[in-house]
């Protein structure tokens, strides 16, 4: 038998397998959509115009419908980054002999545990939210393992469907909800993070304009969808609006303000980086950013204390990864947080 590993190694490779350390911008969005579906839930004079899932949510404990619901978003996000490093394995060992599985520091059937472990945790998540939140479970879990499989590999698609992973994460929990202008940003965000990440990384097959134009179209198309989903659920396609009652109008402004502060950053940690490794901040710090933006919503919900509370975490997140590359620039360069 050959020797035994120190075990806060393995630990490390697996949290790194995991991306465990840029989480919280997953599980921002998902408890955004959690908490405003309690705001739905407390702002309706006729309790039975209320969602079904807002009711739902409505009737489990704080800490139950927060708990369970990380347990969902970090569950889906290990089980998406796990199973990618262990489909990749080969491929890393000539393009990437740094990251986990290659270097030696976790094995691939590990990474494949992980992964299997993580879907699990995600599922037993979506559980306390109902029978359609468990179906929603499995259909990101089918759109995640066909991101992984192959749909990466190709770029327009692949973008695409980036994005209707984050937009499904964050309505499976409440699929009926109203507040659905937050997951058209959030998944135009993760589009457009992530065709950005792939121009700067100079991957493989380069973006094409056809791939470009299918890219733009599958964007506006979902976007589409969402809009109209949106004024139906506001009141009606004619005359309806985009945003329940409950957001404070003058209060919408936080979100997008959350946008532009956090674009501005990236272009600043991005100034003189190229290649892989602006493509690397770039997916590192736009999950953060995603957890900034539910903030700006949660502001304009009127959860001023929520919202106080998840950008705080956010920016301590954010400053202490900024630390880390400060204090220990030797250090070999860290896994590449890939969407």
């Amino acid at each position: 038998m050959g020797p035994v590993r120190p075990l806060l190694p393995r630990i490390l490779a697996a949290v790194e397998v995991a991306r465990l350390p840029i989480a919280f911008g997953v599980v921002a969005n998902v408890w955004l959509m959690v908490l405003l579906a309690r705001v739905e839930a407390g702002a309706a004079t006729d309790f039975s115009e209320v969602a079904g899932s807002a009711r739902l949510i409505a009737a489990l404990p704080l800490w139950l419908a927060l708990g369970a619901s990380m347990a969902f978003a970090v569950g889906f996000m290990a089980f998406g980054a796990a199973l990618n490093d262990a489909l990749d394995a080969k491929r890393d060992r000539a393009f990437a002999p740094e990251r986990p599985i290659p270097s030696g520091s976790i094995a691939a059937r590990r990474a494949f545990h992980i992964a299997f472990a993580a879907l699990v945790v995600g599922v037993l998540g979506a559980l306390p939210f109902g029978t359609a939140a468990l179906a929603g479970a499995l259909v990101l879990a089918a759109i995640v393992l066909g991101y992984d499989a192959f749909a990466k590999h190709i770029p327009a698609f692949g973008i695409v469907l980036a994005g209707i992973a984050t937009a499904v994460s964050m309505l499976a929990l409440a699929p009926d909800s109203p507040s659905l202008i937050p997951v058209w940003l959030a998944m135009s965000q993760t589009m457009g993070v992530g065709a950005l990440a792939y121009l700067l990384g100079e991957k493989r097959p380069k973006l094409s304009r056809r791939a470009v134009v299918l890219g733009a179209a599958g964007w506006l198309f979902w976007s589409a969808v969402l809009f109209a989903l949106a004024l139906e659920r506001n009141g009606g396609l004619d005359g309806g609006t985009l945003l329940p009652a409950f957001f404070e109008r003058r209060l919408l402004v936080l979100p997008v303000l959350a946008v532009v502060v956090c674009a501005l950053f990236g272009l600043w940690k991005l100034r003189g980086v190229r290649g892989p490794r602006a493509a690397e901040k770039l997916l590192r710090y736009g999950s953060l950013w995603k957890a900034i933006v539910a903030a700006g919503w949660l502001a304009a919900a009127g959860l001023t204390t929520e919202a106080a509370s998840i950008a705080g975490v956010a920016i301590a997140i954010t400053a202490l990864l900024l630390i880390a590359r400060e204090l220990a620039p030797q250090a070999s360069a860290p896994a590449s947080w890939r969407s």
